[in-house]
């Protein structure tokens, strides 16, 4: 009997340290997924487009090279036939250390997701439009809005020029960068991109540290521009 009441409390605790705070995270993930935001209007021209991409857990923001400041794309080793540049912002240790899902550890996973960790930039370069892109209408403000995110979170050296992390890019396209901020459950990758949607007036989930409210959003507002 107290066999019994001794594996009855561990698995109370159990419930209330593990259990219950995922199924609350899980929860309040998808009710603020979906539950847009309302952006204020702004008084321009939207006539251009940029792009988001998802792999299933990770969202890149994507900038026509055209559109980034050219300053800030020269440091990043750009090839002449660069068309668009896809950026995102992560755990350090979850991009470097898993160059592909089938590379992930659960101890790299739980680290990033409990754990304040260092981040990184993580920037590849692309010929052409990739057709699972998310088009995003944009004006000339939005596109400065999002200038601004993006760059702010590099971390940059004495000569103001991005720090690379030598030798950690998975492909000759792509490579990584030193960056500001923490990553942990509550700011994931995902929501870097989603703050700097809201940051230039651009309907995006509340909060989604998971890619699926931010597609949401993009998706559906890009059918009603007939994008």
């Amino acid at each position: 009997m107290k066999l019994l009441t001794f594996f009855l409390k561990i698995i109370k605790w159990v419930f209330l340290l593990i259990v219950l705070p995922v199924m609350v995270y899980l929860g309040l993930a998808a009710l603020l997924s979906y539950w847009g935001t309302n952006p204020k209007k702004l008084n321009c021209t939207k006539d251009q487009l940029v792009y988001i991409s998802s792999n299933g857990m990770h969202i890149d923001l994507i900038m026509p090279t055209a559109l980034l400041p050219s300053e800030f794309v020269r440091h990043l080793s750009p090839k002449s036939t660069t068309e668009y540049y896809a950026i995102g912002w992560g755990d350090k240790g979850f991009y470097l250390d898993t160059p592909s899902w089938a590379e992930l550890k659960a101890s790299t996973a739980m680290t990033a997701m409990l754990i304040k960790s260092p981040t990184a930039m993580h920037v590849t370069q692309f010929q052409k439009r990739q057709d699972h892109w998310v088009p995003i209408k944009v004006c000339s403000e939005q596109i400065t809005i999002l200038n601004k995110h993006i760059t702010s979170t590099f971390e940059m050296d004495a000569a103001n020029q991005p720090i690379e992390i030598i030798g950690a890019g998975y492909t000759p396209n792509d490579r990584f960068y030193e960056a500001h901020g923490n990553y942990t459950g509550i700011k994931t990758c995902n929501i870097w991109v989603s703050q700097g949607l809201k940051k230039a007036s651009i309907k995006t989930s509340r909060w989604s540290p998971f890619v699926f409210g931010i597609l949401h959003h993009a998706e559906k507002q890009a059918a009603a521009a007939g994008l």
